[in-house]
């Protein structure tokens, strides 16, 4: 019996140091930071405002080579698509993640913590990735959100007699990241000789710049816009369908997760309540059969 309550007080803290792991890395995958507005003026402003993270960064960068950051970019791209953390790069993120891990290497040094704390230094070095995670998550669901609303005005500009490249151009003009994208695409196809729109096997540019963002609600929203810009006459009406159709997808959408919203609710009160309460139960209960016995 000694035996095996000395195994469980062995590794309770190994126990305890891997759910405050799970709910710190669940807390950090769901906080953004914003910066206060003038910030962002400043860093528009000021040619110096890169940090030394984007600076130390770039020449890792070229040190081992771009393609070991791809997935930390596409992440960092959809995240400055909704205006946040526009001044960081990918291997940035990893500096600021080695920083973060050196200062609390530091501190559990200093202050001689346990060895499960060394738990939490793997943890700070993807945090920053965490926290641009949930600001690309989020972004990426704003754009489906818009996707209806994006519909909607540009077939009511195409309805007015606006050619489908002029309604596009007028989308690009709504506030939202959605209205970002669709302004770049539309400012590349005017700075380049290529088309906006695909014909046959010629790719056009609003299909590529949408394609680049590996979003399938955008992909096939860039194929829908560029079978209405080859209907003519009917393409107005075609538009006004599209937009029906994409509002009741994004309902029935919205419907679907408030069904499953119990399930989805499950594992957030395992970590946040469940596994806490049961350690906080367990670990007294367990050292006083240790004295008693």
């Amino acid at each position: 019996m000694n035996t095996a309550m000395d195994f469980l007080l062995r590794i309770a803290p190994y126990g305890a140091a891997a759910t405050i792991a799970i709910v710190i890395y669940f807390v950090l995958s769901s906080i953004t930071i914003e910066k206060s507005a003038a910030d962002r003026v400043k860093q528009m402003t000021d040619p110096n405002a890169v940090s030394i993270f984007e600076r130390g960064g770039e020449r890792l960068a070229n040190r081992m080579g771009s393609g070991i950051f791809k997935s930390w970019k596409s992440v960092l791209e959809w995240a400055q698509i909704n205006g946040k953390y526009t001044n960081w790069t990918s291997a940035g993120m990893l500096l600021r993640g080695a920083a973060a891990a050196a200062f609390i290497s530091l501190i559990i040094l200093i202050l001689g913590l346990p060895i499960f704390a060394w738990l939490l230094v793997p943890m700070a070095i993807f945090a920053p990735y965490l926290m641009v995670n949930s600001a690309a998550e989020e972004s990426r669901k704003l754009v489906t959100r818009l996707l209806p609303e994006t519909a909607t005005v540009i077939a009511a500009e195409m309805d007015a007699g606006g050619t489908a490249a002029q309604a596009i151009g007028r989308a690009g003009e709504l506030p939202g990241p959605l209205g970002r994208v669709l302004k770049n695409a539309v400012s590349k196809a005017r700075q380049s000789d290529r088309a906006m729109f695909s014909r046959g096997a010629n790719k056009g540019i609003l299909m590529e710049e949408l394609g680049k963002l590996n979003l399938a609600e955008l992909s096939r929203f860039a194929n829908q816009l560029d079978r209405v810009a080859a209907k003519g006459v009917d393409a107005p009406r075609i538009m006004v369908e599209i937009a029906k159709g994409l509002a009741r997808e994004y309902k029935s959408q919205v419907q679907q997760t408030a069904s499953n919203m119990d399930t989805e609710l499950i594992m957030p009160m395992t970590l946040f309540f469940f596994l806490p309460f049961i350690v906080a139960i367990m670990l007294p209960v367990i050292v006083s059969l240790t004295m008693v016995m």
